[in-house]
C-alpha cells in the first residue's frame, strides 16, 4: 500500500483561494474571455502554474539522476479551454519544455514524464508534452 507523503490543503472560497499553511493567497475569478471580471487569477492559469511546476521539478530529478542541472529550463504550460458537447466545458493541456545544455534531453523529460504526479494522472489525449525545438 502506498504511503502518504505530503498533501496539500486549499480551501477556495467564491472569489479566493488560500493555501492551509497561508503560503498560497489568491484572488480568483473568471477569465474576462468567459465572461468574468478577469481580477485576479482564475482556474485554468492555477493549473497551468501547477503542471509547469510540477513537470520542472520532475525534470530537475530526472537530470540530477545523469548529473545534469536545469538552471536554464523552462516549462510553458497552457490550459486550453473548449465548449464541450454538453454542458460546461472541456480542457486541454500543452507542455513546452526547454532543456538548453542537457545531454539526452528526450530522456530527461521522458522519465520525467514517468515520475511527475500530475502528467501521469492526466488522460493522455488531452496533454501534449513537447521538448521544445522538436
Amino acid at each position: 500500500m502506498p504511503e502518504d507523503l505530503y498533501t496539500a490543503v486549499v480551501t477556495a472560497t467564491p472569489g479566493a483561494a488560500r493555501s492551509s499553511d497561508d503560503a498560497l493567497s489568491v484572488t480568483v475569478s473568471e477569465p474576462g474571455e468567459l465572461g468574468g471580471s478577469g481580477d485576479g487569477t482564475n482556474p485554468e492559469q492555477l493549473m497551468a502554474a501547477a503542471l509547469g511546476s510540477c513537470l520542472l521539478e520532475s525534470l530537475r530529478i530526472a537530470a540530477s539522476t545523469r548529473g545534469a542541472s536545469i538552471d536554464d529550463a523552462s516549462v510553458e504550460a497552457r490550459v486550453t479551454l473548449a465548449s464541450a458537447s454538453g454542458p460546461g466545458y472541456t480542457a486541454t493541456y500543452a507542455l513546452q519544455v526547454s532543456l538548453p545544455g542537457v545531454e539526452d534531453a528526450a530522456g530527461v523529460l521522458a522519465e520525467a514524464q514517468s515520475l511527475c504526479p500530475f502528467t501521469k494522472t492526466l488522460d493522455a489525449s488531452t496533454l501534449d508534452v513537447q521538448l521544445a525545438g522538436s
